[in-house]
């Protein structure tokens, strides 16, 4: 007999990766002095926030895949530190990533931002790339407004009524012929001669 106990993968790497005092030593904040270590220091655990929302959106896949009916949603609803709403977010986000459809070295660390984006269509994502809404520093709120203005041209578009730029457009026009009514009557009470 060896001696050695036998155990899993997920077991043998959680052996290796955590040793309390290593974690804790991690956890302690360095004494930084200049700009450039702070932008460092920080933009690393930026990095690592967002690595770790996509590996625990994959693993919830493959819990999902893998375990029995019924087992995943009571695993979410009973064990995990978030609800079933989180589950499914990063469960989304990750497989966007995974499948192609996001490009995960341009999304923010925030999993409800890059949720947000996961929910568009192929069409509205090249769109919000175009409008450079696919970027690592974009924001939830920024995201919103965009899928608000897509349901708003979409109804609009739907209705027939005028989108906001054709009415703003015709307006400016109905203000532009206003101008030159008023200037012309103007001209003519002064004496002046009436431009055409």
């Amino acid at each position: 007999m060896s001696g050695f106990k036998q155990v899993s993968k997920a077991q043998a790497r959680r052996h290796m990766a955590v040793d309390e005092r290593i974690e804790r030593m991690a956890e302690t904040p360095l004494d930084l002095l200049r700009r450039e270590e702070f932008v460092q220091e920080i933009a690393t655990l930026w990095r690592s926030a967002q690595e770790r929302f996509l590996l625990i959106g994959r693993y919830l896949m493959q819990a999902r895949n893998r375990l029995a009916h019924g087992e995943f949603q009571a695993m979410v609803e009973n064990e995990l530190p978030f609800g079933y709403q989180v589950a499914y977010q990063l469960r989304m986000v990750a497989e966007a990533v995974d499948s192609g459809r996001l490009p995960g070295t341009k999304l923010p660390p925030s999993y409800a931002t890059v949720y947000q984006l996961a929910t568009l269509t192929t069409e509205q994502l090249r769109l919000a790339d175009q409008r450079n809404l696919i970027r690592p520093d974009v924001t939830r709120p920024e995201i919103v407004r965009f899928k608000r203005d897509l349901r708003q041209a979409a109804t609009e578009a739907a209705s027939g009524a005028p989108s906001r730029r054709e009415s703003l457009t015709a307006e400016r026009d109905r203000l532009r012929d206003r101008l030159a009514a008023v200037e012309a009557e103007l001209a003519a009470l002064d004496g002046e001669p009436v431009e055409t």
